[in-house]
């Protein structure tokens, strides 16, 4: 017997608060409450934009340009030269990745993300700035019909894959992933930043 798993979609992880990362791998929580204070400077100066987002505030693209960001933008590009480049068999140096453009994302109670993807890149992500874990979850959404007949329900089939967003998770996943955000359930607001990232070979 021989079994193969096709067309595997893989999203990397990174707790970019980890005290054991290196110094230039992560970020601290007074960066990150630096962070807050520019978003929500910037919803105070801009009411953004509708994309995907229901109810909450979604800024322009333009994160990658702003200087308070610049760090964060560094630590994206390191995380997948260290983690993503290795893992499909390219060399960090034969490859240049940089950050295409990104958003700022504040959602409050019941604000949330309709499904939807990111064309035009290879990869795309999301940065959590401030989140408890309970303001809604990130829905990853397998969208290949997996079953065309009735079965029994089987947990080796998922249609479905939830993480719990909080404050300084990293996620890089393929832009064509389906997603979605959950809605906001409480009274808090979730800081988020999303990207995408394009690449040219060397």
């Amino acid at each position: 017997m021989a079994l193969e798993l096709l067309f595997p979609n893989y999203v990397f992880h990174r707790q970019l608060t980890d005290e054991n990362l290196h110094e230039r791998q992560g970020v601290s929580f007074e960066y990150l409450q630096s962070l807050k204070d520019e978003m929500d400077s910037m919803r105070a100066r801009d009411e953004g934009r509708l994309v995907s987002n229901r109810n909450g505030w979604q800024s322009n693209d333009g994160c990658e340009s702003n200087p308070r960001f610049q760090k964060l933008m560094n630590r994206i590009v390191r995380m997948f030269d260290d983690e993503v480049l290795p893992f499909y068999g390219f060399n960090a140096g034969d490859v240049s990745v940089q950050i295409g453009n990104s958003w700022a994302n504040i959602n409050g109670h019941m604000c949330w993300n309709s499904p939807h993807l990111h064309n035009g890149c290879w990869y795309s992500g999301v940065f959590y700035i401030h989140a408890d874990g309970d303001e809604g979850d990130i829905d990853f959404i397998d969208t290949d019909e997996k079953v065309v007949h009735d079965m029994p329900p089987s947990p080796m089939i998922q249609m479905s894959s939830h993480k719990q967003p909080t404050t300084g998770k990293l996620m890089l996943f393929p832009s064509g992933l389906m997603h979605m955000v959950e809605p906001n359930m409480t009274q808090k607001e979730r800081y988020s930043i999303s990207f995408n990232i394009n690449y040219h070979m060397n």
